[in-house]
């Protein structure tokens, strides 16, 4: 059942950043409108996938030991919620600088608070999925 949870949580931090991705990239990409950008707009199927390809590889390299680490030494919910939205937010200040030049960030008046609230989101989801799968192994034991 271990490796089952961890297939869980890979999938769904699949789906969440991708979907994150591309609603940030919705929300602030589709707001710049010179061909200099290559978003979604200009890209389309192949930034999702582009973005999915990050996403899958993003879990086993980075998420997987911080939530073994975090499961090991938080034991409180409410701890594992706020350090699971920190990073997430982390992740989404770092996706919007990695996406976004300071360019166009200040032609565009593209605003980081949506990144900042996805992956917030994102991370406090996940905290209460990896949550809920740990504690239902436990109880099975």
């Amino acid at each position: 059942m271990r490796i089952v949870k961890h297939i869980i949580l890979w999938f769904f931090c699949i789906i969440c950043f991708t979907i994150a991705a591309v609603s940030l990239e919705m929300l602030e990409g589709f707001k710049i409108t010179t061909t200099e950008y290559y978003g979604l707009r200009n890209l389309g199927l192949s930034f999702i996938f582009m973005v999915f390809l990050v996403s899958l590889i993003l879990y086993p390299i980075f998420l997987f030991p911080l939530s073994w680490v975090i499961r090991f030494f938080v034991k409180s919910l409410v701890g594992k919620v706020f350090i699971f939205s920190c990073l997430g937010v982390i992740g989404g200040i770092l996706l919007f600088h990695e996406l976004y030049d300071d360019y166009f960030v200040l032609e565009y008046v593209l605003n980081m608070r949506s990144s900042i609230l996805l992956f917030g989101f994102f991370g406090f989801i996940y905290a209460l999925l990896e949550n809920y799968l740990h504690n239902s192994q436990e109880s099975r034991s």
